[in-house]
């Protein structure tokens, strides 16, 4: 039988328990057996929701007006965009993922659903072969103002991204005679991106983006301000609204990795570090002027009697007399007077621990933005092999979770919008009777699946990696296309160039290099092959 709870009796129980005792002891079991059957077991005390100690004075408050809203976001903003042009450490911790997540840019691999599509695999070839050809050209003029192609805009995309926590790119229209397509993207600054000073009062605009009735963004108001006007003082005569989509085409690209639902802006890689970063590149600063000046201090020489007398009258008055002190550089010698000591100033800065302690912060900065230490310092001295591969395994992770998402958020959109526009213009080989590229959303994307190829990822130890991939070509575990993917570069693509290679060197009459056969062995396997098939 389990045992009764204790019940702590109250003012009743104590008053009925004082004039009749028996009653009072019944009370209380009642109370105990009721206690027992309608009991739960309450929570345990969780100190991240207290205030004792040293959690006392941590109240953190949410931001209640959207005026108070939007200027911390544009203070955050600011302060990433300075740390990134002044700090070396955070802007190589920018540049290490810009540089690893886009690189040169991603290219995409076009492989329309025959099956869904009603045509055949050659068919869809070709198809392909044309569309891949298109995008090329309108990754020349991808830039609406005409100085990058598509590839720097995925870079300068990355790094917007990164540094101000969101993409801001908005499709325009250009006809020019020198032009192949009329679509091109205009790369903005985040920052113009606001609710304009006339609209603060309206529930369906947060920070610059208007909401629909399920949170779902339907159109962003962008400033268009006069030169030296402030952003915060516009009102709404000095923006335009860009509408997030016109029927399926996209009229503007405003991405951003959210972390939080309910997030409508994105925020800045560095905003979790972002004071470590600047204190640590202040703490550097000051350690640097300290041993600065211990390293430049004065030397006092002290002079015989009457040189000193010598170099003054009797009446005081001054007489020519050389210097009292030479210029030296970075110091300076100054002859003092008799009596007076030298003082040699010692330089004991950094101190001995300060290598320890600046890795250690930094270590903890760099872990913020999701990258090991060596790549935001650029330090591999105390890297060996295998903290190399754990670590490079584990930020390729990161990678590819940035590279798929910037491929379904800004890639494969303009990828689609191209694919249209080439159709209408008559560039895609299209098979006779194949369905219309506007029959449906699902032929659309018959129509348009590709498959992108990610910036390489280098190789810790080329020759291991190489017969790993050859053993699981061999197990079936592994596609030579996969393979291709992974060091940024398409299986179709390489294959053609070997077959030119090789082509090339049977005319040059030097036999085709393939593997590690020779050109004899080469010519002797294909003479056999020859007599055995007649």
């Amino acid at each position: 039988m389990p045992s009764l709870p204790a019940v702590a009796p109250n003012l009743l129980d104590r008053l009925v328990g004082w004039f009749a005792p028996v009653a009072g002891a019944r009370r209380m079991h009642a109370r105990m057996v009721m206690a027992l059957a309608s009991g739960r077991v309450t929570p345990v005390r969780r100190q991240s929701g207290g205030h004792d100690g040293t959690m006392e004075n941590w109240r953190p408050r949410r931001e209640q007006e959207e005026m108070s809203a939007t200027r911390a976001y544009d203070v955050t903003m600011r302060r990433a965009e300075s740390l990134v042009a002044n700090d070396g450490h955070a802007a190589s911790a920018i540049d290490a993922l810009a540089l690893n997540v886009v690189g040169t840019g991603m290219r995409p691999q076009s492989y329309p659903d025959h099956v869904a599509l009603g045509i055949t695999e050659d068919q869809a070839e070709v198809f392909a072969e044309s569309m891949e050809t298109a995008w090329r050209l309108w990754c020349e003029e991808a830039d609406a103002s005409s100085r990058s192609s598509f590839e720097d805009l995925q870079y300068l995309a990355a790094r917007s991204l990164f540094v101000t926590g969101e993409i801001l790119q908005l499709p325009v229209w250009r006809d020019a005679p020198d032009r192949v397509f009329g679509l091109c993207l205009q790369a903005l600054h985040p920052a113009r991106l606001r609710t304009p000073i006339d609209l603060f009062s309206r529930s369906d605009i947060c920070n610059g983006v208007q909401l629909g009735p399920y949170g779902e963004p339907v159109g962003y108001w962008i400033a268009n301000p006069v030169t030296g006007t402030p952003l915060e003082s516009l009102d709404s005569s000095h923006f335009f609204f860009a509408r997030r989509k016109v029927a399926h085409r996209w009229g503007c690209f405003h991405c951003f990795h959210a972390g939080l639902p309910e997030q409508v802006r994105g925020v800045s890689l560095l905003s979790p570090a972002m004071k470590q970063f600047r204190d640590l590149a202040d703490y550097v600063d000051y350690e640097l002027v300290g041993a600065m000046i211990a390293a430049s201090f004065t030397v006092f020489l002290e002079a015989p009697a009457d040189v000193m007398a010598g170099a003054a009258g009797f009446d005081g008055s001054a007489q020519d007399k050389a210097p009292s002190y030479l210029p030296m550089q970075p110091g300076t010698m100054t002859i003092g007077q008799p009596g007076h000591k030298p003082h040699i100033i010692s330089s004991n800065r950094p101190g001995p621990t300060f290598d320890a302690f600046y890795e250690r912060i930094l270590r903890a900065a760099a872990a913020s933005t999701g990258q090991p230490y060596e790549m935001v310092a650029k330090d591999f001295s105390k890297t060996n092999y295998s903290s190399a591969r754990a670590a490079l395994l584990e930020v390729w992770k990161l990678h590819t979770l940035y590279q798929d998402w910037m491929i379904r958020s800004f890639l494969r959109p303009c990828w689609m919008m191209v694919m249209e526009e080439a159709w209408l213009r008559g560039l895609l080989a299209v098979p006779a009777g194949a369905p219309s590229f506007w029959k449906s959303p699902a032929i659309m994307r018959a129509w348009g699946r590709c498959i992108w190829t990610r910036p390489p990822r280098g190789q810790v130890d080329p020759v291991k990696e190489r017969q790993a991939d050859d053993l699981a070509l061999a197990n079936l575990t592994e596609t030579r296309t996969g393979i291709c993917y992974a060091r940024g570069m398409d299986f179709p693509t390489l294959a053609r160039q070997r077959q030119r290679e090789e082509r090339l060197l049977r005319d040059l009459g030097l036999g085709a290099q393939s593997g590690t056969s020779s050109p004899d062995t080469k010519d002797a396997v294909t003479e056999t092959a020859e007599e055995t098939d007649a």
